[in-house]
């Protein structure tokens, strides 16, 4: 009995020993695939945080704005480029906020229709004006991407974007150029056939002056004639005068020839632009006054050119003064001898007035505010006065309208600079 209790008991410590063996066996095989996939994890770990690294280089370093946002198009991340774009300090400024918060609303219906396309899995592109948190406009171009997930769902809309605000700019200049040089090429033509019929008028307007003037003489040496008579002649003659004068400076304003400086009698040229404006003036209601301090007579400049300015002027003024309607409606060209070196030249209308953001533009080529206005005249005269070593300036009066001014050099001091 002994026997058959020890050769059990030794059977079990066999069978036990045997299990024990077969237990260790499955653990270190267990704790080797564990390891295996502990490892295996942590290098996919590792390859995932590389690529997140990688795609935070790219996305921190584009010269581009790019932004991810989802459907609602609530944002939920921005490149530094971005953040310049819309004028934010930080990302907290952006995140979380809602990208039409910063699409003009004339183009926030397109770009959701884009947003819903791109969530069906299209890529979309549009351009629209941007508005940035401090008051920026800018034309964008964006290029919009379906960002998806392992599953392959579409999670966020990711977006390319760049500024092409000074692209469009240049094209527009361009363009603008383009049609300028086009309309300066028809207007030199029309100077020179104003040119050519100025030449054919003024030989019967010289010769209408020459009959009155033969007519007159005739009747007074006679002594037949009437005193109505003589003065109707005097008015013909004059008359026919001032019209001669007024086409050789149409013949002036449109030659080719290159004008030289010489001593010119400032309140001359003015009597001679305001003869010149004046009709107009009249058939709309507009007074043209003269104010000229007789001390400020030679100045030394190119008379075409101070003609050409004022002419400018004038007529502006007197445009604006017709658009806007009103009584009391006049324009006031003065001369004021300044010192011994200057004389000081002014146009004051009592138009509309220029707005107080576009007076630093006025001066700039193309800018106008008239439909089929060229936009030239002003750059034009201030590149002359400036070529006389002045500048026309603006301002905006008192009650109304605005006062433009420049100054002319004395011709006195200007031959004694030529002489040293």
């Amino acid at each position: 009995m002994s026997v058959l209790i020890a050769w059990v008991c030794a059977a079990a410590a066999a069978a036990a020993l045997v299990a024990l063996r077969l237990s260790s066996r499955r653990a270190a095989a267990l704790r080797l695939r564990l390891d295996s996939e502990i490892e295996a994890r942590c290098a996919a770990e590792q390859r995932h945080a590389e690529c997140e690294r990688r795609f935070e280089t790219v996305f921190e370093s584009l010269p581009e704005c790019m932004k991810l946002h989802g459907e609602d198009g609530v944002i939920r991340t921005m490149n530094p480029v971005g953040l310049a774009m819309v004028d934010a300090d930080c990302p907290a400024q952006v995140v979380g906020e809602s990208v039409y918060r910063f699409i003009a609303p004339e183009y926030q219906d397109r770009y959701r229709a884009l947003t819903a396309a791109v969530f069906r899995g299209e890529t979309c592109s549009m351009e629209f004006r941007l508005l940035g948190l401090k008051g920026s406009e800018r034309s964008i171009e964006t290029h919009v991407v379906p960002a998806r997930d392992h599953r392959g769902q579409v999670i966020a809309a990711m977006a390319l974007t760049r500024d092409v605000t000074k692209v469009q700019d240049a094209e527009d200049r361009a363009r603008r150029h383009l049609s300028e040089l086009a309309r300066m090429a028809r207007i030199a033509s029309m100077g020179e056939m104003a040119s050519g019929i100025a030449h054919e008028l003024n030989q019967p307007l010289t010769a209408i002056a020459t009959y009155a003037g033969a007519g007159l003489r005739k009747l007074e040496s006679s002594g037949t004639g009437s005193p109505e008579a003589i003065a109707l002649l005097n008015d013909i003659s004059a008359q026919a005068r001032r019209a001669g004068q007024i086409i050789r400076n149409i013949r002036g304003l449109v030659s080719r020839s290159e004008p030289s400086t010489t001593a010119v009698d400032v309140n001359d040229v003015v009597r001679t632009v305001v003869g010149l404006v004046e009709p107009e003036a009249k058939q709309q209601g507009i007074v043209v006054r003269t104010d000229l301090d007789a001390a400020a007579s030679l100045v030394c400049a190119r008379r075409i050119e101070i003609e050409q300015v004022l002419f400018n002027l004038l007529k502006n003024a007197i445009e604006a003064m017709s658009e806007s309607g009103g009584a009391d409606r006049h324009v006031t060209v003065s001369t004021r001898r300044l010192d011994r070196k200057q004389v000081d030249v002014s146009v004051r209308d009592s138009g509309p007035g220029i707005p107080a953001p576009d007076l630093a533009r006025v001066f700039g080529p193309f800018y106008t505010t008239k439909a089929d206005g060229m936009g030239m005249g002003l750059s034009i005269s201030r590149s002359i006065i400036e070529a006389h070593h002045s500048q026309l300036s603006v301002q905006p009066n008192a009650d109304r309208g605005v006062t433009f001014r420049f100054t002319l050099p004395t011709a006195r001091v200007s031959a004694l600079k030529v002489a040293a």
